[in-house]
């Protein structure tokens, strides 16, 4: 049982234990919750003995008392019993599984986001996660839990009379026969929905994200316009999946109210012939009534069921994702080789066959002109993605046989694009190396001339400086992120052009801090400019995904080939 559990509804083994223990106890709460018609029988019963047999001459009171007492803390201990482990557990259940499964992307290759884009992810890791976490907390442990209990309560039901009890229950598996029917139709309905409102969902934040261009050139009109289609899409989709709710709950619960009646007239039958109690009689015919609520219940849950297939099924596809995997190793030398290394998108190749080797020690510049592979080759030097064919070695070891994020404690990294937090200066600093002191971090601010502007700022280091820096300039920005990769200290550099956001004045000082960042390391530079890497001891030259040139820049110059083309294209401009 607890290995269906995990399995079916994605949980940890202690969550299932825990899933187990909710249903039994929400079969328990149900049972609870009959136990007053056991008080209401024996005053039917006492009642008849009274009035009508005259077999009795008085209520037996203290009866009642015991059996008031016992169906009280009966349901009080089911029902805190049934919430801690139902709901308390849930909610932590879910808590850990939205952290599993940021885990888990955290380690998918850089391949996997090229996919999904940030507002899908988001929706899976929060609206799914919630979703499913409703069916948790509600669903699965009420709807098992109804089957255990109203199972249970027709076969103490059968004990008093068998066609009764056959009477009120066959109408609750021939309409949970008849939704699984119907149930294609409704997931299908399920799923259109659920793509239609990931669209809104993607409109809405790209929207956000773009909204000085929007306003800029005077698209809000037409934005307004095509989110208005998009709502109106979702809206349509929205209702046609909720449609098959009544359709289907409103008939097969009339259904099941046909047992009531049914039940009645047999068990009149049977009380007529002698097989049945006029007591029992009576107690049935309530039971009729009330054993109908929970089952109710029960339809409801297998329609959650249905809804929450498709978040599911998205999770579940996460976490089957093939995870960039390998060992801790030592490294000891830092040099970097590349091996005939061929890489590409879908079936496009962009890196065909490069070899070379960044030397520790020394800097190794990547230039080339736009779109000829500079980003993507050095991102294969990180493993943001894994090679297609050919080996990349850092110290002499394939770096696909070194796990991705022992491996990047020996990179550090300068890119154009500066993603920063919604923090302090002084934690975005911070990052660099977790358990540096405030000393240390202001110490490298004022290398990479952080200090400057954060002297000017009235809380100073403590400043919060928004969503990805917004409350800064370019240069600013930059500048944070050479204070990181020099605060981190490691062994291999990738820089990309790390000072273009920063003026003349100040740039000359900047590639003093960094000289001094770049001594004895790796240091691979993707240049745009090439003025800046005029002292680089090896330049890659790339045109179209292919090492065309390598060598100094005074080399390449005098070579007079790609490297000199490019050389003199920037000199005139």
């Amino acid at each position: 049982m607890l290995d269906i559990l995990q399995k079916k509804f994605m949980l940890s083994k202690e969550g299932s234990k825990n899933m187990l223990k909710g249903i039994i106890y929400c079969a328990l709460l149900n049972i609870a919750f009959m136990m007053p018609m056991g008080v209401v029988f024996n005053f039917i019963r006492e009642s008849l003995n009274i009035y009508m047999y005259h077999t009795q001459t008085n209520y037996t009171a203290i009866l009642y008392v015991v059996m008031a007492i016992i169906t009280f803390l009966a349901i009080y201990f089911a029902n805190n019993l049934q919430y801690d482990s139902v709901y308390t557990t849930t909610y932590t259940e879910t808590a850990n599984k939205r952290i599993s499964l940021s885990n888990h992307i955290r380690k998918l290759p850089l391949s996997f986001f090229d996919k999904r884009d940030l507002a899908d992810l988001t929706a899976t890791i929060m609206g799914d996660m919630e979703a499913i976490e409703h069916a948790y907390s509600h669903a699965v442990p009420e709807f098992y839990g109804t089957i255990i209990s109203v199972t249970l309560i027709a076969v103490s039901i059968a004990t008093m009379n068998l066609k009764m009890a056959i009477c009120l229950i066959l109408p609750f598996p021939i309409s949970i026969f008849m939704i699984h029917l119907a149930k294609n139709k409704k997931m299908q309905s399920e799923k259109a929905h659920y793509g239609e409102k990931l669209k809104v969902t993607e409109f809405v934040q790209e929207t956000l994200e773009n909204i000085l261009p929007i306003k800029a050139y005077q698209r809000k009109e037409k934005t307004m316009s095509e989110f208005k289609k998009l709502l109106d899409s979702e809206e349509k989709e929205h209702l046609r999946a909720e449609i098959y709710n009544p359709l289907l709950l409103a008939p097969l619960k009339t259904l099941m109210r046909i047992g009531v009646p049914l039940a009645i007239l047999v068990g009149f039958g049977e009380y007529t012939n002698g097989n049945l109690e006029l007591a029992s009689y009576i107690c049935l015919i309530i039971a009729c009534v009330v054993i109908y609520a929970p089952m109710d219940g029960c339809l409801s849950f297998i329609i959650e069921f249905m809804y929450i297939d498709t978040p599911a099924k998205r999770m579940d596809e996460i976490f089957n994702m093939k995870l960039m995997s390998g060992n801790d190793k030592q490294i000891d030398n830092f040099d970097i080789t590349l091996e005939n290394v061929s890489f590409g998108y879908n079936d496009t190749e962009v890196i065909k066959n490069v070899s070379f080797t960044a030397k520790q020690g020394q800097t190794t510049a990547l230039v080339g002109a736009s779109g000829s592979g500079k980003s993507t080759l050095a991102k294969l030097m990180l493993r943001f993605w894994d090679i297609n064919s050919g080996t990349i070695k850092l110290g002499g070891s394939d770096i696909r046989q070194i796990e991705p994020e022992n491996l990047l404690k020996h990179y550090s990294m300068v890119f154009q694009d500066v993603v920063l937090f919604n923090n302090t200066i002084m934690e975005n600093i911070r990052i660099g190396r977790k358990n540096a002191t405030d000393e240390e971090v202001i110490q490298v601010a004022k290398i990479a001339m952080v200090d400057e502007f954060v002297q000017e700022l009235p809380q100073k280091y403590d400043t919060k400086i928004g969503e990805n820096g917004v409350l800064l300039s370019g240069g600013e920005r930059q500048r944070i992120s050479i204070a990181r990769a020099i605060l981190k200290d490691a062994p291999i550099i990738f820089l990309d052009e790390s000072t273009s956001s920063v003026d003349a004045d100040n740039e000359t000082k900047l590639q003093e801090a960094l000289s001094n960042l770049v001594k004895n390391k790796t240091v691979i530079v993707i240049a745009h400019r090439l003025r800046t890497v005029e002292n680089a001891d090896k330049i890659i030259v790339l045109r179209d995904g292919k090492l065309i040139e390598e060598g100094t820049s005074k080399q390449l110059i005098d070579k007079k080939g790609e490297f000199y083309k490019l050389w003199k294209l920037q000199k005139n401009n």
